[in-house]
């Protein structure tokens, strides 16, 4: 049986990644096709992502303050909780559809650090999670850029709850950067421009765009 596909959905809060999951499921389900969706941090479903969930609303003091390696384990343990599940889903031919992954972790942990640091640091936690934990490696990773300004801005008009990271701007800016430059280092990431001159894209355009990358990617490898 032919393995199945490991596909990340990444990008910064605000840029309509779950709202893409839901329109890639009804596709999915439509044309019948075996799936499995993860949502990360898993923070009611995860004793790890639970206390993630605690460090970014601040319950475990600010989140500038607590040291990067540190802040990266609980995410780390909360997808290392799924490893067998989705080496079994792969396994079964299935298309896995994660909503955040190892780059997510990577970015906005390193976004605290000076940046010679970053890169080094990033590394560190590819290393962490898909090496020590041995959680499978992304077959496909879609970014979906929104600037970070026009992610607020709609942040706001869904009178969101912003958590630690989301109330910090400039921060949110560097992870900006950070997921830009692993887009362009990375060949198997593609990055989906959500934002057109200054008007944002209808879900139903940026939709479209999805499946035509994963149905090039799935017929291509």
């Amino acid at each position: 049986m032919q393995r199945g596909t490991l596909i990340v959905f990444e990008g910064t809060d605000g840029s309509g990644k779950r709202t893409q999951m839901e329109l890639l499921v009804t596709y999915l389900q439509q044309h019948n096709i075996l799936y499995k969706t993860l949502d990360f941090p898993r923070y009611k479903d995860s004793f790890f992502g639970g206390l993630a969930g605690d460090m970014l609303h601040g319950r475990l003091g600010p989140v500038e303050n607590i040291p990067a390696k540190l802040a990266a384990l609980p995410y780390a343990a909360d997808r290392w909780q799924t490893k067998d599940d989705i080496k079994t889903w792969l396994a079964s031919g299935e298309l896995v559809i994660s909503n955040r992954y190892t780059a997510s972790s990577a970015v906005y942990q390193a976004a605290k650090l000076p940046v010679g640091e970053q890169a080094g640091f990033i590394d560190w936690v590819y290393q962490l999670e898909q090496e020590i934990i041995g959680l499978p490696k992304e077959d496909l990773v879609l970014y979906f850029h929104v600037p970070v300004a026009v992610a607020q801005s709609l942040m706001e008009k869904r009178a969101q709850v912003k958590d630690q990271y989301e109330q910090n701007q400039g921060m949110l800016e560097t992870v900006e950067k950070l997921y830009l430059d692993l887009a362009k280092r990375l060949p198997h990431w593609q990055t989906i421009d959500c934002v057109k001159g200054d008007v944002l894209l209808s879900p139903q355009e940026i939709h479209k765009n999805v499946v035509n990358i994963i149905q090039k990617f799935l017929i291509t490898n």
